[in-house]
């Protein structure tokens, strides 16, 4: 007996160094852990963009201020503190946001980047004092500023509870509702820059309710019948679903609505107007993803065949089916709406297809021209003002011109604005009243070819110190000649159009001629042309083309 209980003790070691050497990972598999660690740490969701439900109110406030001709302004946004600290929100990005979204075609803000915190001290914040103590740089001073904060946040202003049970000698059920309600309230004001004193009514007071709230039910039940000697069985299941609404989302809509109203006040435009509160109904997202999730994916792309088709970035077939084609040209629209680029009909795209087509009504039901049944598209009616552009429009303006002119004296500084509605490349050309021609758009100060969709640009950007000068020097008609195509002109029209030295382009003696070699070009998205006539003397000593000279500004 007791050679066998050594026997038995000699091989228990041996069992137990077989199990840890069989639970051993080998290399292979140490390597897959890894990989596939790699692989579950990646988002599960694509990337979107973040904008409150004011973006459209955003963008019509924009084109509202270009068509007032409202002249660029600098502007300093100060620190938007939250003395409740309940929110951690980044606020004063959101005002230069709201600012920045505001200016895209209008050119209207132009932020002044500059705050001197001695606590945090920043690579830009250090570069710029040693800038400055060299003479190397030169800030600006902004015009007004922008100061405010979160001036309240009170926790738990609404709650509701509510609870029931059920219980019998079998089984335990209970059912449990609460809500509760943080209100948050954000005060902006608008200040002038040379007196540091508010204005008196540019103010913004704002407040939103973000709720929290959460339902469970609870079952449990009991073995009976048992005898006493064995203990009793008991099961318990519990079901709860939770609902928190994003702080952040909601200061963003404070942030959005506010700069909106003090933006709208200082200008004295119909801010009101483009404060569309259709779609930011709280019950128009939740029923946008309800079609979404009921529609597959060919009905997805279907839809977004129809809308690009209507919206003229499409001539594919209508039939459902994914493409590399339809891809690109969805990247493309996307571009222009501001989405991510990631060119297949998301969560996010699927809304910017829709929103021209679907909205609520007054009884607060979804209203909607669209069914994938139906070949229709109908605008939707909503109450925002008849600013949005068309698809392929390309809008020409004289920045300080709100009603051209039909004559300019001689020596008056032309600056162009383009507004085009889609992203594309940009091409335009000046002609003088000698009948000599000049690209200045690409240029070498501007050399970015690609034009991003419903951002403006100034052409010369005269806010840049060593941009070029357009000036009338001789009587006579002047015009300029834009053209946005989907691909570059370089290699399918003469090399001289696409130059861009700022010189005269020899050959050519009319922009009629530049318009009909770009015309005759596949993928030309919008064309625009303006003319104005310059009134005055002849000038004495004869001076170069305006467009091809270059010098500081004045």
């Amino acid at each position: 007996m007791h050679l066998s209980s050594i026997r038995r003790l000699a091989v228990a070691p041996c069992v137990l160094a077989l199990s840890a050497c069989s639970i051993q990972p080998t290399l292979s598999d140490r390597k897959d852990i890894i990989e596939k660690g790699i692989t579950e740490q990646s988002p599960l969701v694509t990337p979107t963009k973040s904008a409150s439900a004011m973006r459209e109110g955003l963008a019509c406030m924009d084109r509202m201020l270009a068509a007032e001709q409202v002249p660029s302004t600098l502007v300093a946004v100060k620190s938007i503190p939250d003395p409740s600290g309940l929110f951690s929100t980044g606020t004063k990005e959101m005002v230069i946001t709201a600012l920045s979204r505001m200016s895209r075609t209008s050119q209207a803000f132009r932020v002044v980047d500059y705050e001197v915190d001695a606590l945090k001290q920043d690579t830009v914040q250090t570069m710029t004092s040693l800038l400055l103590n060299n003479g190397q740089i030169e800030l600006r001073k902004p015009q007004i500023y922008v100061s405010g904060a979160i001036s309240f946040g009170d926790k738990t202003v609404v709650s509701k509870r509510s609870s029931l049970g059920v219980s019998t000698a079998n089984t335990d059920t209970g059912y449990s509702w609460d809500l509760l309600g943080t209100v948050v309230g954000l005060d902006l004001h608008l200040g002038d820059m040379n007196s540091r004193t508010l204005y008196p009514g540019l103010d913004s007071a704002n407040e939103l309710v973000v709720a929290t709230g959460g339902r469970s039910v609870e079952i449990g039940g009991r073995a009976t019948g048992l005898p006493k000697h064995i203990y009793r069985l008991g099961v318990q299941y519990e079901v709860a679903a939770d609902v928190n609404q994003g702080a952040g989302a909601a200061v963003r809509l404070l942030v959005d609505l506010a700069t909106i109203e003090l933006v709208g006040k200082w200008a004295k435009v119909p801010y009101w107007e483009c404060i569309d509160y259709e779609q930011n109904h709280p019950e128009f997202k939740r029923q946008m993803r309800t079609w979404f999730d009921e529609q597959g994916p060919a009905d997805r792309i279907n839809l977004a065949q129809r809308v690009l088709r209507a919206e003229g970035a499409w001539n594919g077939p209508i039939d459902g089916n994914d493409s590399t084609a339809l891809r690109n040209a969805l990247a493309l629209y996307q571009a222009s709406l501001d989405l991510t680029p990631v060119g297949t009909v998301n969560f996010e795209t699927y809304m910017g297809l829709l929103r021209l087509y679907a909205g609520m009504s007054a009884d607060d039901k979804i209203a909607s021209s669209y069914s994938p049944q139906s070949d229709e598209l109908k605008p939707r009616p909503h109450g925002l003002p008849d600013n949005e552009p068309t698809s392929d429009a390309l809008t020409l303006s004289l920045l300080g011109h709100k009603e051209l002119a039909s004559q300019l004296p001689i020596g008056t500084s032309v600056v162009l604005r383009v507004a085009p509605a889609r992203t594309g490349f940009l091409y335009c050309y000046y002609q003088d009243a000698a009948q000599v021609v000049t690209q200045v758009y690409p240029n070498p100060q501007q050399q970015a070819v690609v034009a991003q969709g419903r951002i403006g640009l100034m052409v010369p950007d005269v806010s840049q110190a060593n941009s070029f000068l357009i000036e009338t020097a001789r009587p006579g008609v002047e015009q300029v000649y834009c053209a946005q195509t989907v691909k570059p002109l370089t290699g399918r029209v003469p090399v001289a159009l696409t130059q861009a030295q700022l010189a005269p382009i020899e050959g050519v003696t009319s922009i009629e001629a530049v318009q009909q070699q770009i015309a005759a070009q596949t993928g030309v998205i919008a064309q625009s042309q303006l003319r104005w006539e310059v009134e005055g003397p002849v000038a004495a000593v004869a001076t170069p083309p305006a467009a091809a000279r270059s010098g500081k500004k004045p």
